[in-house]
This record gives C-alpha cells, structure tokens and sequence, in this order.
C-alpha cells in the first residue's frame, strides 16, 4: 500500500481550512461615510437629555455633572471617541485588509483622518485578547469573526469616554458588539454597548454606511490635526467644568411649555427605550405642548434656549 508522508497531509488540510477561510470573508475594503441620519448628527443631543439610553441611578448623576465647559480643559479638547461613535459620529471610516506575508487576511483596520476616532483593528484570526489588566485605549480590542455575511464584532479594553456628545458617560468596564452587514455599497451596521457602572442594561444603536469614492475628503485623505489651546477659564490648568446637582438649569425646559416632557422621559432608563413608554406617559396624564420650537432649541455649547416658535 502507498503511503503518503505525514506533512503532505497535513498541508493539504491546512489548504482546505485556509481556503474555506477565505471564502468566508467579505471585501470590506473602501472609504464608508454616513448615509443615515442619527440623532447626533449636527449637533447632537442638547444637553442633559438621555431619553431612549438605559443609564441607571449613577450613569444619570455623571450626565447631569457633565458640562461643556469639560470640553475646554487641556487633557480634553484632543479627547477622541470610542468604537461606538462609528455608528453615532459623522464620518464612518476606511477599512483596509491586514494581510500577512502570503496575503492571508487577519483582519480589518479601521481609520479615519480627522481626530475624532482612533485607529482600530478588528482581528478575525481567532486571537485572544489581553489579559483584563492590560492597558485600555479609546480604541480598546476588537476581534471579530464572520456569521455568513455579517462580521460579528466584540471591542473590549476601552477606557473611561462618553457615549453622546452631550456628556453621557461610558466606563472602562463597558464591551461593544457589532453587527456589520455589508450589502454591495451599503453596510448596515447595529451595535450594543454593555456598561455594568453607567447603563441599567444593553443599549441598542444602529446606523447605514455608504461605500464613497476616495475623493480626498475628511474620511479619505485630508488630515485633520487637534492642537490643544487656552481657550477659556477651565483650561488654565486650574479649573475644571462641571456642573453641582443644585445648579443645573437646563432640566427647567423639560417641564416647561417650552417642550412639556416629563423628567421621567428625557433623563433616559430602560423603559424609555421602547414604544410602551409613550403609552404609559399618556396614562399619567401627559399632554403634548401646544407650542414648540420648529429649530434646534437649545445652543449645545451655551445651553441658552430659544422661545417657542
């Protein structure tokens, strides 16, 4: 009987496993931009608004503290986003393959130009991650593996940021999970961000991508640079905002005429993320506003509202 040399088989086995590999990704290589309109787009969330995000007792009390004078402080105005801002930010990112030697992908880099997000690579090699005492970044670890079509993603490693522009917190205990679907041109993409120190449970966000052409813009190839300045008293170096339980003004226009919204729905929770809270708003007794503001309302740097309109 022939016999064939053990390394003979087993590289034969490891072709069949590679090429099965392979076969299993998808090119997400190109420049995605946003193509859906997210609450944060523009502006973003007025200060102390946390309607529809699942902050619990203490992830409140840090939001309302929050002021934008935060964004003056030296060690700030560079402050970058994390992961999740992919999805709630404006700018998408550039994926790129990381090949090896022989052109094997082990994963994806994500980059972007403007000094927002940091860098990421999203590994689908199958390596662990560091230990839970090795060093968190704002752009932590990411592995990834695909499920079919859709690269399954899961970011750890993060360090202490925020989740909306308007000061809502995230920890260094919070995990990110993504579910990229790519279809031709357009990437739908959900995420679910776990934060056991500021979130009551998992809160659930979702956004569109759009292949663009790279035509040198800010998701392309124009570099945006962050230099830190003096701007205002907080960064002097021996001041930082913030804001005292007692002094926070801009709850008033909640249950004003101005918007009429109960409390109850615009400092967030659990229920306000589903349809059912409205319907128990209306059982206590909830009226819409007669009148109210057809612009943006509130300055999100000054937190000076406007009058109805």
């Amino acid at each position: 009987m022939k016999r064939h040399p053990v390394g003979l088989v087993v590289l034969v086995c490891a072709s069949m496993l590679y090429t099965g590999a392979v076969l299993a990704q998808v090119d997400l290589s190109g420049t995605w931009a946003l193509a859906s309109d997210t609450i944060d787009a523009g502006t973003g969330r007025v200060a102390d608004d946390f309607a529809g995000i699942p902050l619990n007792a203490q992830g409140r009390a840090a939001g309302l503290a929050w002021t934008a004078d935060e964004q003056q402080e030296l060690h700030r105005q560079c402050e970058p986003w994390g992961p999740d801002y992919i999805i709630t930010g404006l700018w998408g990112g550039r994926f790129t393959a990381v090949r090896d030697r022989f052109g094997t992908v082990h994963g994806w880099n994500v980059t972007i130009s403007v000094y927002d997000r940091l860098p990421m690579v999203i590994w689908t090699d199958g390596r662990e991650p560091p230990s839970p005492e090795a060093l968190h970044t704002y752009s932590g670890f990411t592995s990834g593996k695909w499920q079919g079509d859709t690269l399954v993603t899961l970011t750890t490693h993060l360090k202490d940021d925020f989740l909306e522009r308007n000061g809502t917190p995230s920890s260094n205990q919070e995990t990110f999970e993504m579910f990229m679907s790519p279809h031709g041109d357009q990437m739908a993409i959900t995420g679910v961000v776990r934060d056991p120190v500021y979130l009551a449970s998992p809160w659930v966000i979702a956004g569109t991508l759009a292949r663009r052409v790279d035509t040198g813009g800010a998701v392309n190839n124009s570099v945006l640079y962050c230099m830190p300045a003096e701007l205002q008293a907080v960064s002097d170096g021996y001041h930082a905002g913030g804001e005292l339980p007692n002094q926070i003004k801009t709850l008033e226009m909640y249950q004003t005429e101005r918007y009429n919204i109960p409390l109850d729905a615009a400092l967030g929770g659990p229920a306000t993320q589903y349809p059912e809270f409205r319907q128990h708003m209306l059982q206590e007794g909830y009226k819409p506003p007669t009148t109210y503001c057809k612009i943006v309302c509130c300055d999100f740097t000054s937190r000076v509202c406007r009058n109805p309109q």
